[in-house]
């Protein structure tokens, strides 16, 4: 008898600790995909071009001020990737490619990256964010495309796991909970995307216009 309560004991014992191992539960990891290059440079021109950064079209519920804060995010990227030996923000609003190309001559750049978020899904505690960015530089004097560049970012759905044991095992213990993992996992990705294009602008510095 003693034998049986023991390892009834025991086994509960097991569930609680299982129960407060899990308490702490990971981020949820972003699987990124690479970036995708439509447009890319074949003879090395703008090796020492100034850049200009102008704010990224965002989706409708966005603001403005929000397209201003990815293009400040981009430009703090690139000049930290040394991408270019100048990048400046342009904070002047734009419609179409023609008047951004003015924007970046009326600022003596060679260059104007034009972005668009694509979309951004914040999703909640158990995962679920998702981020689109496409890129182009264009060449102020000519106006054509230098650079085309798109990347998106997806986070899965964790989902908790229902069983007969967890459910029994959640009874011990406090309700599980994940650590932040710095900023939101939005910003997170904007970051690795602009760490990617970056790296793809410095990798292949040369230009064709198209």
């Amino acid at each position: 008898m003693k034998i049986k309560i023991t390892m009834v004991v025991l086994l509960l014992l097991g569930v609680v600790v299982s129960g407060c191992a899990k308490n702490l539960r990971p981020p949820v990891q972003a699987q990124k995909g690479a970036p995708v290059v439509y447009i890319r440079p074949l003879t090395d021109t703008y090796r020492q071009a100034k850049l200009g950064v102008l704010p990224f079209h965002v989706p409708a519920r966005m603001s403005e001020a929000q397209g201003i804060g990815v293009a400040a995010l981009f430009k703090d990227v690139l000049l930290g990737k040394r991408t270019f030996p100048v990048v400046r923000q342009l904070s002047s609003p734009y419609g179409d490619y023609a008047q951004a190309v003015e924007i970046g001559k009326a600022n003596d750049c060679d260059l104007v990256m034009v972005g668009t978020l694509d979309y951004a899904l914040s999703g909640g505690d158990l995962g679920g964010a998702r981020v689109g960015v496409s890129v182009r530089l264009l060449n102020v004097r000519t106006g054509n495309t230098v650079w085309y560049v798109s990347q998106g970012m997806d986070q899965p759905m964790d989902y908790p796991d229902t069983g007969m044991f967890n459910r029994v095992a959640d009874s011990f213990s406090m309700p599980a909970y994940r650590s932040s993992n710095g900023a939101p996992a939005v910003t997170n990705m904007l970051t690795r995307i602009a760490v990617d294009m970056a790296e793809v602008f410095v990798g292949a510095r040369y230009v064709t216009d198209r």
